[in-house]
């Protein structure tokens, strides 16, 4: 099987020929115009406008198409491919305005002709971090993004189909942690940046976040950073070094 050494991003067309390969990169697949039928592991779909698609490395897969098409496809070599998670199988998901705007893009460099290896590595890290976000369980995406409501452990076990128990037991062995505490840590990591960026009340970003008072968001803030939010965003601004 063929490696790559860089990432590489071309347009591409598909023929009624059916193929079935597989490489040491990983793909990524976004639609231009057309429908491209193809299967990977227990993946069996037909891409449209609407849909793209992963294909992890060493990934046996068959494709073909019986319409004239064209797709934006991304080689990605393996060893850029930061986390296991991306290794786990085909998937596919909706073009969203956020991979939208990432084709957009791409293609623009590409149409420019100017698209070289080290503007493809610059974008990839929002690549990553998009793909990461879709291979996340339903549950852990839904924290993320519903971090200010009140989230209850039976909601996020029913979105996983599982029962309470199994679920905390589950959720513990993926993340190390308990959803109480990983909901908490993803509410702070919020309220960090937003200290970081905005002039905001702390009143205003603890409402903002899902803290009913500003002195629960000043209490967990003090257990896991050790100083207030106020003192946090001080400290942070003269020095101009902001954590992660």
């Amino acid at each position: 099987m063929e490696n790559i050494r860089e990432i590489v991003a071309e347009r591409r067309t598909y023929t009624p020929n059916q193929n079935t390969h597989s490489h040491c990169y990983a793909q990524l697949i976004l639609p231009l115009q057309g429908e491209l039928y193809i299967k990977a592991g227990a993946q069996d779909i037909q891409l449209d406008h609407q849909t793209l698609f992963f294909i992890p490395p060493e990934c046996n897969h068959t494709f073909h198409s019986a319409v004239r098409n064209e797709f934006l496809v991304l080689d990605i070599p393996h060893f850029m491919l930061s986390s296991r998670n991306l290794y786990n199988k085909g998937v596919s998901f909706k073009l969203d305005n956020q991979w939208k705007g990432i084709r957009y893009l791409i293609l623009n460099e590409i149409d420019k002709q100017s698209l070289q290896g080290s503007a493809l590595k610059d974008l990839y890290p929002y690549i990553s971090h998009y793909l990461l976000q879709e291979q996340q369980p339903k549950s852990i995406r839904y924290i993320h993004e519903h971090y200010n409501e009140n989230i209850t452990v039976n909601k996020l076990a029913s979105l996983e189909h599982y029962n309470r128990t199994y679920y905390s037991d589950w959720f513990l062995k993926e993340t190390g942690k308990s959803p109480s505490v990983y909901i908490q840590e993803v509410r702070l990591n919020k309220v960090k940046e937003l200290l970081r960026n905005t002039d905001l009340p702390i009143l205003h970003i603890a409402i903002q976040v899902g803290f009913e008072h500003q002195s629960s968001l000043t209490r967990l803030f003090q257990k896991y950073e050790e100083i207030t939010p106020s003192q946090f965003r001080k400290k942070y601004r003269i020095s101009g070094k902001y954590p992660l």
